[in-house]
């Protein structure tokens, strides 16, 4: 019983841990303005760091988000260089 319910809690806190990930960065985005390009080919103009993403399709979300909500016009969803299954939100303002 006491495995079950130390397997339970453990499963719990990972969930809440592994959801922080992607609320990190705000949500916002443009339409068809995401690229897949490495963090060190950034897009001019594409300087501010919105936070790190676990999928492309999570990262582009966020962009788009932010586009529909008038904080950035354009976005950039860059591929990790230290960590390559995590997706960086660059963004212009």
């Amino acid at each position: 019983m006491r495995v079950r319910t130390a397997l339970t809690a453990f499963a719990a806190l990972a969930a809440v841990g592994l959801g922080g990930l992607s609320a990190t960065a705000p949500a916002v985005a443009a339409p068809g303005a995401a690229t897949q390009v490495s963090a060190v080919q950034a897009a001019d103009g594409l300087d501010i760091h919105r936070g790190k993403f676990m999928t492309l399709s999570g990262c582009q979300t966020a962009g788009q988000q932010g586009i529909d909500r008038g904080h950035w016009d354009r976005y950039q969803c860059a591929e990790g260089n230290m960590w390559p299954w995590t997706w960086n939100l660059w963004t212009n303002r």
